[in-house]
């Protein structure tokens, strides 16, 4: 029944889990390993678990974590390999909406993975406790309607450019005069996406306000139904601005791969290999699976 938070469309938690570009300061493995104890701290913001629900949860994220080892990490290290691949004798279009959408893609199975596990938890919550959730969700709602929304179209910009540049920049280094001018260029063409997102959030949030409000026998079912359909009910300005961003988001990231100089190259090549080589420590932390695990 809980659910993780969006911002701006970006799946936060989903993506952190699995690009872990976050971690900088203290090393992949280290933040990876670590994920348990920040997802219990993520949900505390939105409801208070007892001792024996916390230590139920720990156990399902602990398995939910051991899983995305076992079985999507391997993926990821291949993803790796094929990125790199690409790269030479330049990084093509194509090359870049397939990894986007192998990215999307597991996205999408460790979203299902979590959807599970947090209605099969919030059955084990009390009516309280729920409404303490969306209460929970319902003002970080307008919090985030406040102050997205408050912006400017050319904040919104600024922005855009600069989460871009930062994260590029991560990959790179200090991005060259042409390619922040590719940055600064394209990011004029983005749509503002934090309205209908802000629109779209609020429709599902009250559909599941609703559900737990009305406290039905089968309301687990009627959580995972409005949860799993939210895609599906989208409006179109929404899928329409998504694509479009999305695209120019593809785009951006393909032209300033392409003017990377000797030394960001380098960079780059030694940020992939890290990555590989701790996603490949990660999956031999695996636990071995178990049919009689929970499954999460």
């Amino acid at each position: 029944m809980l659910k993780a938070r969006y911002r701006c469309g970006a799946k936060t938690v989903l993506i952190l889990v699995m690009l872990l570009t976050v971690s900088a300061c203290s090393g992949t493995r280290f933040f990876y390993n670590r994920l348990d104890t920040l997802i219990d701290w993520y949900v505390d913001d939105y409801v208070t678990l007892n001792a024996q629900q916390s230590a139920d949860f720990q156990v399902r994220i602990d398995q939910l974590l051991d899983w995305h080892r076992r079985e999507e990490l391997p993926s990821y290290t291949q993803l790796l390999t094929d990125f790199e691949r690409s790269l030479e004798p330049s990084l093509t279009a194509g090359a870049v909406a397939t990894l986007f959408d192998e990215l999307s893609q597991a996205a999408d199975r460790l979203e299902a993975r979590i959807l599970d596990l947090m209605i099969d938890f919030g059955a084990t919550l009390s009516l309280e406790q729920r409404q303490e959730f969306m209460l929970a969700l319902q003002d970080e709602q307008n919090e985030q309607r406040e102050r997205l929304l408050s912006r400017s179209d050319e904040a919104y910009q600024d922005n855009t450019q600069e989460q871009l540049a930062d994260n590029l920049s991560k990959f790179l280094g200090r991005l060259t005069v042409q390619q922040k001018e590719v940055l600064m260029i394209h990011t004029r063409d983005y749509q503002r996406f934090d309205g209908v997102w802000i629109e779209d959030r609020a429709s599902w949030t009250s559909e599941l306000a609703g559900v737990i409000t009305n406290n039905g026998a089968d309301w687990p079912s009627e959580v995972y139904a409005v949860l799993a359909g939210r895609e599906a009910a989208r409006s179109p300005d929404y899928v329409a601005v998504y694509a479009h961003n999305s695209a120019l988001s593809q785009t951006i990231f393909t032209e300033v791969i392409n003017l990377r100089t000797p030394k960001q190259d380098r960079r780059l090549r030694r940020k992939i290999d890290d990555y590989r080589d701790d996603f490949i420590a990660l999956v031999a932390q695996a636990e071995p699976f178990s049919p009689t695990a929970i499954n999460p």
